[in-house]
């Protein structure tokens, strides 16, 4: 046996170590979470997605590398085939989920008696499987670090989280901005674990304030929040606040919303602006079936990424900074959407 041929054995021993060992810390992280129920199997199985890259995905590039060195013949392409793939995997899992960035919106012609005014349009946060403590310090000096007037939250701050919630939204308390929000799907069991009462009462305690059924006036504007879709019941509210369809001061609202397909439901002219996030811009994006899955699963309306003229008025969907499904991100990078309203 050669020196490479043992070097090989020994590495691909490590990669079944790394994985026995990433099923170990799975069971250690799943445990005093959140579960939405008869889910707890799922959500083993996608934490260890997200353990075993970040312990066997180096020593499984080795691997291949080894492999492609020792072995002749037509065989020995299809390792650097397989070792891009887990190339995209690790950029996927290790790269694109942490790199956010700011994308820039500016509106103009807002209405005379109302001010301008800069936002920061985040959502989709997901603290909790994946989105861990140390990204959602990050994204609040993030937010910290930029000059708005406030920052909206369009909802699902949670995906399986830890038990204290408090704690966990502990940073929160550090934004120096006012922070507006509504609630998401997963924040109201649609599909989700029932914290929504400890999820209110955290995310109150560290300065957030939530607006779902409210019109809430400042600077000149109104700001509008709607229920989930999905685990609310935003039309009521929608006929509270658009009586008989119509409203004086429509042209000042700002609506903020989960999903962008509540947008629709609003009559025609309802706001300046609607803000949403929900789609995650497709998370990660494969040309031809990410629309297809998006309009399958999660939106009746082509709106997932970026700025719509709609019925009621503009519409922007963010991305959103966290994950689901799957712990990655591919093509679609979380983002930040900093929205100046202008004369």
């Amino acid at each position: 046996m050669s020196d490479l041929q043992r070097l090989d054995r020994r590495v691909w021993w490590l990669v079944g170590g790394a994985l026995l060992l990433s099923l170990a810390i799975t069971a250690w992280d799943h445990w005093g979470r959140w579960h939405t129920p008869r889910l707890e199997v799922r959500n083993f199985v996608m934490l260890w997605l997200y353990w075993a890259p970040r312990l066997a995905g180096l020593p499984l590039l080795v691997g291949m590398w080894l492999r492609w060195r020792i072995e002749r013949g037509a065989r020995r392409w299809r390792h650097p085939v397989y070792a891009a793939l887990v190339l995209v995997g690790l950029w996927s899992s290790w790269i694109e989920p942490y790199w956010i960035r700011v994308r820039h919106t500016t509106l103009s012609g807002i209405p005379a008696e109302a001010q301008p005014l800069k936002l920061a349009l985040v959502a989709d946060i997901h603290w909790g499987l994946f989105f861990r403590d140390r990204q959602l310090d990050d994204l609040v000096n993030r937010l910290n670090a930029m000059d708005v007037d406030a920052v909206i939250v369009a909802g699902d701050w949670t995906h399986e989280p830890t038990q204290d919630l408090r704690a966990g939204f502990a940073p929160l308390a550090r934004l120096r901005h006012p922070v507006w929000g509504v609630l998401g799907n997963h924040d109201v069991q649609a599909p989700g674990p029932k914290l929504t009462a400890p999820l209110r009462e955290a995310l109150t305690q560290h300065g957030v304030r939530l607006i779902e059924g409210q019109a809430v006036p400042w600077k000149g504007w109104e700001l509008v929040g709607l229920d989930d879709q999905w685990g609310g019941r935003p039309q009521p509210q929608i006929e509270r606040l658009w009586p008989g369809g119509l409203s004086n001061d429509s042209t000042r609202r700002l609506v903020v919303v989960h999903q962008p397909d509540t947008v629709a439901l609003l009559p025609k002219g309802a706001a300046f602006l609607s803000m949403a996030g929900h789609t995650h811009g497709g998370q990660i994006w494969i040309p031809g079936f990410s629309p297809w899955f998006l309009r399958k699963t999660n939106s009746l309306q082509p709106w997932w990424n970026g700025l719509y003229g709609t019925r009621a008025g503009q519409l922007l969907v963010t991305p959103g900074v966290g994950t689901i499904g799957l712990p990655a991100r591919l093509g679609v990078r979380p983002t930040i959407d900093r929205i100046d309203l202008v004369r």
